[in-house]
């Protein structure tokens, strides 16, 4: 839990970018990646600047943003964008953030110590949250992950008071609601109040007197994620399923369970590659060491012939080229 909110994991990133010399430029949307003789030589910026890639290209972006549209079909094997078609996006996501004039007063006297609450009244509220996305329906009892900021770090809002947020699950294609006030899916500004009003309600069950310690709340819904960052396609936060037929050497469809693409220097470093969604940046660790292991490589090779040499004479022979 960083210390001053999430952005401050990002500002170390750029710290520590900054300090071994790295570049960071923001508002610079990339429309495609640069390919030649097969190799990613860069990438094109949507102003039409290109910009030469030494080593390799990372592209921490969804799977179907990659293939297809910052990489030409021409430059991709057949098969993968044929695989592509049957790509399948996690669910879609309803988020709301709340400032509190005081702790969320938990029935259960553990959550009010924990950073993260699970909410839910146990597995066949669970199972029956599974069933009605399953269905199509909105969740008349959504089941929600709950934060407490302010409990894990209390330099998140004053004294006394707890900044908090909640997010829950709804289907892609909702075809009815499993409640009484006819959600659509449209997401118009009426139908985002009452769905923040549902996950409100379904706190309020095991905190009773929630509600009245809301000053004020931030509504995030699914398209609003989306236009936030394209990466979140109809509010999916996981850069797609993490089901097993798209998981470990499926992901992101088969035969791709490693961050190198069909395109050399070009490697897939955003949730849709192994291990997927989550808070610890596993997707790009990976890629930035496959890249930097392919960049070592003829070295490494030279390297390993050298030594080969010398375990069958006794003697290491001069490094001459």
């Amino acid at each position: 839990m960083p210390v001053g909110g999430a952005g401050a994991l990002t500002a170390a990133l750029v710290r520590r970018l900054r300090k071994r010399g790295g570049i960071l430029r923001c508002e610079q949307p990339v429309r495609s990646i640069v390919v030649r003789d097969g190799r990613a030589a860069g990438v094109r910026t949507a102003e039409g600047e290109t910009v030469t890639a030494r080593c390799a290209v990372l592209a921490d972006v969804s799977a179907p943003a990659l293939y297809g549209e910052l990489v030409s079909a021409e430059h991709l094997p057949s098969q993968l964008i044929a695989d592509l078609r049957r790509f399948q996006w996690d669910l879609a996501t309803f988020k709301v953030d709340w400032a509190c004039d005081g702790p969320v007063p938990w029935q259960a006297e553990a959550a009010t110590r924990a950073g993260t609450v699970h909410v839910a009244d146990g597995m066949e509220e669970l199972t029956r949250f599974a069933a009605q996305i399953a269905m199509g329906q909105v969740p008349d009892r959504p089941f929600a992950l709950f934060g407490q900021m302010t409990t894990a770090d209390p330099s998140r809002s004053p004294q006394g008071t707890e900044a908090a947020w909640a997010y829950t699950h709804v289907p892609h294609v909702i075809k009815s609601d499993a409640g009484d006030e006819g959600l659509t899916g449209a997401w118009s500004a009426k139908e985002q109040e009452i769905m923040a009003d549902r996950i409100e309600r379904q706190v309020e069950r095991f905190a009773p007197g929630f509600r009245s310690l809301i000053r004020a709340r931030r509504v995030l819904a699914p398209p609003t994620l989306q236009s936030l960052d394209s990466n979140l396609h109809g509010g999916a936060i996981n850069g797609g399923t993490a089901a097993m037929h798209q998981q470990l050497v499926f992901r992101p469809v088969p035969g791709t369970g490693r961050p190198e693409t069909p395109v050399r220097g070009l490697y897939l470093a955003s949730a849709s590659a192994h291990p997927g969604g989550g808070v610890h940046g596993a997707p790009g660790a990976n890629a930035a060491r496959a890249a930097l292991r392919r960049d070592r490589l003829p070295g490494l090779a030279r390297a390993q012939r050298v030594l080969t040499h010398r375990d069958r004479t006794g003697r290491t022979p001069p490094l001459t080229h």
